[in-house]
Formats: C-alpha cells, sequence, structure tokens
C-alpha cells in the first residue's frame, strides 16, 4: 500500500468509527509504537487484538502512512508492526540475546508438550540449567544484574510475564507465542558467536550494546 492508497484508506475508514471507537484506536496505536506485540494469550491485550482485527484496514492505513507494516499471525493470536528501516529498533546487550535465544528454545520445547489452549510456562531454574547446557555459564550462574533487565525488558515488550520480583529459582514464567516473531534463532545465535569472537579477540571486552531488533 502506498502513501497515497493509505491515506484515502485511512480517511474512509477512520471517518466511520464511532467516537468511543476513535478513542480506542488512538490508545491502541500508542500501545503498539510503544510494546509493539500484542497478543490474545495475555488477557490484558485480549480486547485489543480483536479491535486491530475487527478494524483491520483503519490500521494497517495508519501504519502504512508512518512506514510501518501492520502484521497479523491468527493462528498464534499475536499481531505486531514491522520497520524494514532502522527506526525504533531496539539494540540489545549480548546478556538480552542470550535470554531471548534461551527462551525461544525452552518455548519451542514446552510446545511440544502442551495443548494449543494451554499457556507455555517454565521455571527460572530450567533458564540456568538451559544456559548451563548450551554452555553459556560454563558451570556458573548469571547473575542478577544480568538476568533482571534483560527478563524486564521482554515483559516489558509482552514476550513473557512474570510476578516473582525476587527471581527465585521457583520463580514462573510464563512465555507468550510472542517470542515467535522477535528475532529468528539463527539470527541470535550468529550475534552471540560474533559477540564471543570478538570479545576473545580482545581479551574479554564487555559489550552493552550489540544487537539491533
Amino acid at each position: 500500500m502506498n502513501k497515497t492508497q493509505a491515506i484515502r484508506k485511512f480517511n474512509e475508514e477512520y471517518t466511520n468509527l464511532k467516537e468511543g471507537e476513535k478513542t480506542e484506536f488512538s490508545r491502541i496505536v500508542n500501545k503498539m509504537l510503544q510494546v509493539n506485540f500484542i497478543t490474545k494469550r495475555r488477557s490484558p491485550d485480549a480486547n485489543d487484538y480483536r479491535m486491530i482485527l475487527a478494524f483491520k484496514e483503519v490500521f494497517e492505513a495508519f501504519f502504512a502512512l508512518i512506514d510501518f507494516e501492520l502484521i497479523i499471525k491468527r493462528e498464534d493470536e499475536v499481531v505486531f508492526i514491522k520497520n524494514e528501516a532502522v527506526y525504533n529498533h531496539l539494540r540489545l546487550r549480548k546478556a538480552d540475546s542470550v535470554l531471548l535465544l534461551v527462551t525461544r528454545i525452552l518455548y519451542q520445547r514446552k510446545m511440544d508438550y502442551i495443548t494449543l489452549d494451554e499457556d507455555v510456562q517454565i521455571f527460572l531454574y530450567e533458564i540456568h540449567d538451559e544456559l548451563t547446557r548450551i554452555g553459556y555459564l560454563d558451570n556458573k550462574r548469571i547473575t542478577k544484574n544480568d538476568l533482571k533487565p534483560a527478563l524486564q525488558m521482554m515483559r516489558g515488550y509482552n514476550i513473557i510475564d512474570y510476578i516473582d520480583s525476587n527471581l527465585s529459582d521457583d520463580a514462573r514464567i510464563k512465555i507468550y507465542p510472542t517470542i515467535l516473531y522477535v528475532t529468528d534463532l539463527d539470527g541470535i545465535k550468529g550475534v552471540i558467536d560474533k559477540l564471543d569472537g570478538y570479545m576473545e579477540a580482545q581479551g574479554g571486552v564487555s559489550y552493552e550494546e550489540t544487537h539491533e531488533n
């Protein structure tokens, strides 16, 4: 959809909205620009997800005007926006990339054992175990200084949710299907491999910002 088509479609569709629907439209647009991912699996997002599907044309047209594409994945009950340029891309630390990789691995593994109606949930100790299994921890534990901001980042973008702020081993973490659309496994692995090689060459230099998503 080009800009001319988008503005025509937006004018047509937006004019037909009731005042309450216009208010909700504005709220959801701002929410998506902040968190990107909306999933029906997350209770506070369920009605927003339904509204996006019900008024798909006006959302598509608006986002096209600001160079975003609205992506709807009905099979996973996920909606998000995508920009092919570098606008609004999030820069991740290595710890963030590693946690995303591990979370994606655990999500895929759990999906083999649950029904479609069940939520994917893990315990925090499973993250530590997987980090050790892939060789990232070398029989150590990831520190809370690295773990907490990575988990908070993922929660902020509706990728996971958790309640236990103390991050005890038995803390339960819910993983949303949005994890499937954050980035691909090969992409995360490639970033981590490049970082490891660079850090070894530099004698263990650590990085705060590494990966754009």
